[in-house]
């Protein structure tokens, strides 16, 4: 056994990211609460046309779905749980938008059949079948339901990661990864009055993975937001200054230079564009081609750190991964 310990500031990349998987697709539309709910209208878990014919498979997006999204006062609120007491979400939290769609599909079907194989009446059934089946109603009611929860849920979250504006965030991640310069897409987000946390964990991405954001392009990014969000705000940036989230590049600094992340992207595999979301053999999956940091330190630390010496230069000069051997001391 092995105990890491890893400081978080070798790795500030990651949390900025949007993941792809259906728990990170949930956390980034709904929100996840303290306690793991979430909360949603009463009328996307319980819409008007829901039958059974709905379990079968995941409905095609309607545009009334989302027009229920607004608080007008007449929709109410249910809570849902998304923990570990639901079998079913532990199956598919970490499956990636591209499967759980079909993988909800398939659980909705095998649950049809087990169903419609009891159920029918050419079979002849004793008593003792017929007892044991009338126990697990409970349970096969208990699954139904939160099986039609998450197909509802999940065409919600498909729906969303579907749409232009989800789309050109992950596409203005992916360049930032890169080590682009995205200033104009930063600028656009502000302008059309984004919910703060998008644009905000863009603004850290980049000065993050450029070695900063250049002076000018600060102050006038930063005036931008004074002017959209208020005043406010001066004080959220100071303190991600503060947390080594975001930087003033004041030297002079061409963006094509390299810099400490773009040493550590190379020499740690970071992005990994041929990942198979289907069949993923990679943690990189979760944001369909970026590895997190951490988890690469991880594997490392398992071969040795062979052929990283340069790499573990650019780590925080307090930072590191540690690895103890298990056991008493």
């Amino acid at each position: 056994q092995a105990l890491l310990v890893i400081d978080r500031k070798i790795d500030l990349v990651t949390p900025m990211l949007t993941p792809l998987t259906y728990e990170g697709l949930i956390d980034d539309v709904l929100q996840i609460q303290v306690g793991g709910c979430v909360t949603v209208k009463k009328s996307i878990v319980e819409p008007d046309d829901d039958d059974d014919d709905n379990v079968g498979g995941l409905r095609q997006h309607h545009p009334t779905m989302r027009s229920a999204a607004p608080d007008d006062g007449r929709d109410p609120t249910v809570l849902l749980p998304l923990n570990d007491s639901d079998p079913l979400y532990t199956e598919v939290r970490d499956r990636h938008v591209e499967t759980f769609g079909s993988f909800l599909q398939n659980q909705a079907k095998a649950l049809k059949e087990s169903h419609s194989q009891f159920t029918n009446r050419e079979t002849a059934r004793d008593l003792t079948e017929i007892h044991q089946f009338v126990k697990q109603i409970p349970v096969f009611t208990r699954n139904l339901r939160s099986l039609t929860n998450h197909i509802h849920v999940a065409e919600l979250v498909k729906s969303a990661a579907e749409a232009s504006g989800f789309r050109q965030r992950w596409q203005t991640e992916r360049s930032m990864l890169e080590s682009e310069p995205c200033y104009e897409a930063l600028e656009d987000l502000i302008a059309s009055g984004e919910p703060p946390y998008r644009w905000l964990r863009l603004f850290c991405l980049q000065s993050l993975t450029s070695n900063g954001i250049k002076a000018t392009r600060y102050d006038s990014l930063r005036r931008e937001v004074v002017q959209t969000y208020g005043y406010e705000f001066l004080i959220v940036l100071n303190d991600l200054e503060k947390a080594g989230f975001l930087r003033k590049r004041e030297t002079f600094f061409m963006d094509s230079m390299a810099t400490p992340y773009s040493t550590l992207r190379k020499a740690l595999n970071l992005i990994n564009a041929d990942v198979d979301p289907s069949d993923p053999g990679d943690p990189s999956y979760v944001s369909s081609g970026y590895a997190p940091m951490t988890v690469r330190w991880i594997q490392a630390s398992m071969r040795g750190y062979a052929g990283l010496d340069e790499a573990m230069k650019e780590l925080p000069a307090a930072g590191g991964v540690g690895v103890g051997s298990g056991g008493g001391g």
